[in-house]
């Protein structure tokens, strides 16, 4: 198998895994409340989309940049991280919204860009 592929492959599973772990202790902690983000299939769904998103922007940085592509990635991966927090804009509308469920999917988002750039990223090209 391609490294890339398997490497995408195990950003997809690890980011998944992740923050249905996070997901899990939210519930614990926080109870579903009817708030429909808390649940497994929509943060499986989203979370892999974000993953194989990056893989593909992760493909196409190391054919445009070759060795550069790595730190570009890093850097482009943090922007978008940052706007997709915007997206909890809208998440505050939903019913069973709190602050505390806010800062969850805020956290899901942090993690999942961090596992999939983990699981990419060279990180002896970073230094």
């Amino acid at each position: 198998m391609n490294d890339l592929l398997r490497r995408g492959a195990v950003a997809v599973v690890a980011a998944i895994v992740a923050n249905l772990l996070v997901l899990g202790v939210a519930l614990v902690t926080l109870g579903a409340g009817g708030f429909d983000p808390f649940a497994v299939p929509p943060v499986a769904l989203v979370t892999a989309i974000g993953a194989i998103g990056g893989t593909a922007v992760y493909a196409i940085f190391k054919r445009v940049f070759g060795p550069a592509a790595d730190r570009r990635f890093v850097v482009v991966a943090v922007g978008v991280t940052l706007v997709s927090m915007v997206t909890l804009v809208q998440a505050s509308s939903f019913e069973g919204a709190t602050t505390a469920r806010l800062a969850v999917l805020a956290l899901m988002h942090v993690v999942a860009a961090a596992v999939t750039v983990a699981a990419l990223v060279d990180r002896s090209a970073l230094r």
